[in-house]
């Protein structure tokens, strides 16, 4: 589990430093005070923005979804080891995780 949040956090760095870099060198930086990240919406339909922007927005959606992959990941493998108190403990976190996310978004 350890490997999987080491690689997407490396991930998610990375496609927030490419994303920096390109918007610094090609000069489409967003005007400030202004959108701050693109919404998980516009990430997926790549709605009239700059590579760099989507990378960065990427980026910081990785990262904010790798608490509740590791959540998820320590579920199934409580499951698989059939450690049933765990698992509900795990899925109490998760539905608080996800209450939390919906919650902030309001």
């Amino acid at each position: 589990m350890r490997r999987v949040s080491t690689v997407i956090s490396f991930v998610a760095v990375l496609l927030m430093g490419v994303g920096f870099m390109g918007t610094f060198v090609f000069g489409t930086l967003p005007a400030l005070p202004g959108e701050a990240a693109l919404s998980p919406h516009r990430l997926v339909t790549f709605a009239h923005t700059s590579w760099g922007l989507w990378a960065m927005s990427a980026g910081i959606l990785l990262l904010a979804l790798l608490p509740a992959l590791r959540v998820l990941l320590a579920i199934i493998l409580f499951f698989y080891k059939k450690d049933y108190l765990d698992v509900g403990t795990g899925l109490i976190v998760l539905l608080e995780l996800v209450v939390s996310m919906h919650m902030g978004g309001h």
